[in-house]
């Protein structure tokens, strides 16, 4: 499958930027604009700020700084996703990156005055709810501050900071080439996209494997390069946690998150034992209803009935997604079905396009989503993902201040995950049969859990030892991580799955391990979602109250938010409901498999 250039796509394939900016240009004025703006800001408020009176004065006038910040900071960063070897897009990315240096470098001092205020002014401040959400963070960081001169210097070194993550996502995008595979007598293309979106589930076995091995040796020509830009990363996490005096590189990030180093170990803990021997019992039936004798890591991703798998167009996506979120109410629903006519979404499969998909949410504007359709049932559930983060952008953007609109980081997949269950639940009561009963549980099993419960999860556990490495004031290379890796994947998977050294290259393959301890937080948030979702089913109410935790955004911490559905957090009893769950599903599989043999 060969890659078709950007150009070579229609336009209602392509995203709309203009809701943004109309073009260059436009997006340049803004940047000019907004520099004066902190200019004018930082001469009235600096050194000036005594008094709650003042603080809140500056912060509703800060706000909209920060929102233009926001669009400046979206736009910058969106064009060059889409295609990594287009200059222009790499132009827009500096200036938005000189921008965003210069912009915190300037308002530095606000953070610093946040940061030194009396604790008695912070209480003042966080009584208003405009700003409770920025004033918790506040309160974190003011335990850990360390000098407004040493502040300033770290804003001022934050593209340098940002660089690891740089280097390994154009790396990712434009170096990663993989060699061409022949399967009898066929040659076939092969590339980041295409193996992660269509070869790796690739009905036919020769396919998934040659597949396998041309995407690994890929892979492996870059890996000491990328274990380099790895080690930078959290090298500089853990001088970071030093510097500002954590306990551990653990705590300084999860602070952000508001959750403890507990309920972190305890998601990766309890997967890792009492759901692996689920997850093992459905790719053991997997392989028996296929016809294999043993499973690879080349086939862990394979349907279990590749049969009934569909092509499906962006226009049976979206009516899949309408009807799917239908329960929700029209309130819901009229808010998401803008995104065809609007063009929130980029579907094109273009060559140097970053795999994978995200969405993005310029404040107040509209979300917007990047993807790559390959015409498989799996983007659908990719699509509405990333239509439940838009969602939640809109509903959170709708009833917050900038200051309480983002979700913190432990729970930010609970609405994305949430849809690709309604996706599933939708798909199972269409059907009458087992075998169809079956293809929708299946996929609620591979497209929403395993990728989120389990590959995230699995990166988690790595990134857990790895992190504790460099705690011990140890180092690593592209060798320890293979090591590292593949020990995590076959303790989890046991002898459900044969894993070798390819298998072990699985750590070059996210870009979440530059973004801090973001990895677990997905199966974290599909615990809230699995929460959302028993609760949406069982409750007449169910419906209103996800719509109340869409609404809330980040102005609650995770545990208050997570009880707006009924779920504690504070305990373990939402992630063992959330095991059973899968468990039960699991089993009603391998009944419609009976079912169909009698």
């Amino acid at each position: 499958m060969e890659l078709k250039k950007r150009s070579d796509f229609p336009e209602n394939e392509l995203w709309d930027l203009t809701a943004l900016y109309q073009d260059r240009e436009d997006f340049l004025r803004s940047i000019e604009k907004t520099l004066e703006d902190i200019n004018v800001f930082k001469r009235n408020y600096e050194g000036r700020l005594e008094t709650a009176d003042d603080f809140t004065r500056a912060l509703y006038e800060i706000e909209q700084i920060y929102i233009e910040m926001s669009h400046i900071d979206n736009y910058a960063f969106m064009p060059q996703t889409t295609d990594f070897s287009d200059e222009s897009f790499a132009q827009i990315a500096q200036a938005g990156a000189d921008f965003m240096t210069k912009a915190n470098v300037a308002l530095s001092f606000f953070d610093t005055a946040l940061a030194t205020a009396d604790l008695a002014i912070l209480d003042e401040l966080e009584a208003n709810p405009h700003f409770s959400a920025a004033i918790r963070q506040a309160k974190i960081q003011k335990k850990h501050f360390i000098s407004p001169e040493v502040e300033k210097t770290l804003t001022n070194l934050a593209e340098v900071f940002n660089a690891p993550q740089d280097i390994y996502t154009k790396m990712r995008a434009g170096d990663f080439e993989m060699d061409d595979f022949e399967v009898n007598g066929k040659t076939y293309r092969n590339s980041f996209v295409t193996y992660e979106n269509f070869y790796q589930n690739h009905e036919d076995a020769d396919v998934r494997e040659n597949a396998f091995r041309s995407f690994s040796a890929g892979l492996r020509k870059h890996q000491n390069a990328a274990a380099s830009a790895y080690l930078a990363q959290v090298k500089s996490e853990k001088i970071m946690a030093d510097m500002r005096g954590y306990d551990s590189v653990f705590d300084y990030l999860l602070a952000e998150q508001e959750v403890d180093r507990d309920m972190f170990d305890r998601q990766i803990d309890l997967i890792m034992t009492e759901f692996a021997p689920i997850a093992q019992k459905y790719l053991k039936h997997v392989a028996k209803v296929n016809g294999l004798s043993k499973m690879t890591f080349a086939d862990w991703k394979l349907d279990l009935d590749s049969d009934l798998n569909p092509h499906v167009s962006i226009d049976d996506a979206y009516d899949l997604v309408m009807k799917s979120v239908a329960p929700l109410g029209e309130e819901y629903s009229q808010e998401v079905a803008r995104y065809q006519e609007e063009r929130w979404v980029d579907f094109a499969a273009n060559a140097n396009k970053d795999s994978g998909g995200y969405a993005a949410d310029p404040y107040k504007v509209h979300p917007y989503i990047l993807m790559s359709w390959t015409g498989r049932l799996s983007d659908v559930y990719t699509l509405i993902h990333e239509i439940g983060h838009s969602g939640q952008f809109i509903f959170s953007d709708n009833h917050q201040s900038y200051f309480n609109t983002h979700m913190s980081t432990y729970y930010v997949e609970a609405p994305s995950t949430f849809n690709e269950l309604l996706l599933s639940d939708y798909l199972e009561q269409q059907f009458d049969d087992p075998r169809q009963k079956r293809f929708a549980l299946a996929h609620r099993l591979t497209d929403t859990y395993f990728h989120n419960f389990i590959t995230h999860l699995l990166e988690a556990a790595f990134q857990r030892r790895v992190y504790t490495l460099i705690e011990e004031g140890k180092t690593f290379g592209a060798e320890q991580l293979n090591r590292i890796m593949k020990e995590v994947l076959s303790q989890f998977w046991g002898d459900a799955i044969d894993i070798d050294d390819d298998a072990a290259l699985t750590w070059m393959r996210q870009s979440h391990y530059y973004m801090g301890l973001y990895s677990y937080t997905y199966s974290a948030g599909l615990v809230i979602a699995t929460a959302g979702f028993l609760n949406f089913k069982q409750n007449p109410n169910g419906a209103q109250d996800w719509l109340t935790f869409l609404k809330s955004g980040g102005s609650r911490t995770p545990l208050d938010t997570a009880k707006l559905i009924g779920a504690d957090i504070s305990t373990d009893q939402p992630l063992r409901d959330t095991i059973q769950f899968l468990s039960q599903t699991v089993d009603q599989i391998i009944a419609y498999t009976e079912a169909m043999t009698v």
